[in-house]
């Protein structure tokens, strides 16, 4: 049998119990404040980063080349010959580019790559899927065609209290933030074809974006899809429960459903109170 490893970035906010599954390894971004850069999900929490919002934005940046290497180095010493990497959309972050060069330069593996033009647990859920078809045997092509597949039926939608974070990072205009701001509604963000980050709408109010978000659910989920739900949220686990159950309610039920917290280089985007719906289908 062949042996496949799943390589994903901090950003795929992977639900815990994946990311403790043998096979499965995680390379971690980078999240720098002026006296210190701390490692995504390993040394700093979301909970942590939305604490010091009020004093500090940090800047988010890739996971270091040591990182990658070392990262390889343990892959290789695993015993794992492939790689299946998965990474957030290249329109919100370099790093699907730059792990591409370490992982062509890298004869110990046959590597097949994928930007997933999604971010978060959409690219999650897509890792998912690639790391339950190689615990059934498939071969690498085999997971590759199905991945390609998932990455095209794909679709994520969050929806925040504010954009003012979103306007920090610089992920989204300053005008669009003002605007947001003054008629105090809550943006629904979505990812394009392309991979980048645009506001699908404005609801009055988070219950006003969560009935919204269903109707998104509804439209892209036809009869006899077989999808995985991904909920997550900003520090609020009551809000990303109540999502799932708005979506139980209304006959949407995955194959496999997660509620998660977003990762904290996510949370530095959006801030806390973000509940975001992600379906893959598969």
């Amino acid at each position: 049998m062949e042996k496949i490893a799943v390589l994903v970035d901090s950003c795929c906010d992977l639900p815990k119990e994946y990311l403790k599954k043998a096979g499965i390894y995680e390379l971690p971004m980078q999240i720098a404040y002026h006296d210190k850069t701390y490692l995504d999900r390993v040394n700093i929490s979301a909970e942590e980063v939305y604490k010091n919002l009020p004093v500090e934005i940090p800047k988010t940046s890739l996971p270091s080349g040591e990182s990658i290497q070392k990262t390889l180095d343990q892959i290789a010493n695993d015993g794992y010959t492939q790689i299946m990497s998965i990474s957030v959309s290249s329109g919100l972050s370099g790093t699907f580019n730059f792990l591409k060069v370490f992982l062509d330069d890298d004869d110990r593996f046959v590597s097949k790559y994928f930007d997933t033009k999604q971010v978060a647990i959409a690219s999650g859920l897509i890792a998912i899927g690639a790391k339950n078809l190689v615990d059934e045997g498939k071969t690498l092509n085999e997971v590759a065609a199905a991945v390609e597949k998932m990455c095209q039926n794909a679709m994520v939608y969050f929806c925040i209290p504010t954009l003012t974070y979103l306007r920090a990072g610089g992920r989204i205009s300053a005008v669009a933030s003002a605007v947001g701001g003054m008629l105090k509604l809550a943006p629904i963000v979505t990812c394009t074809p392309e991979g980048t980050y645009t506001i699908a709408a404005k609801a009055r109010g988070m219950k006003k974006g969560q009935k919204m978000m269903l109707g998104y659910a509804q439209d892209f989920i036809n009869d006899g899809d077989k999808y995985m739900i991904g909920i997550g949220h900003g520090a609020d686990e009551a809000g990303g429960q109540h999502m799932l159950d708005i979506l139980h309610d209304n006959g949407i039920k995955g194959q496999q459903e997660f509620t998660e917290q977003v990762g904290p280089a996510l949370g530095v985007h959006t801030g806390p109170g973000l509940i975001g719906i992600a379906v893959v289908k598969i």
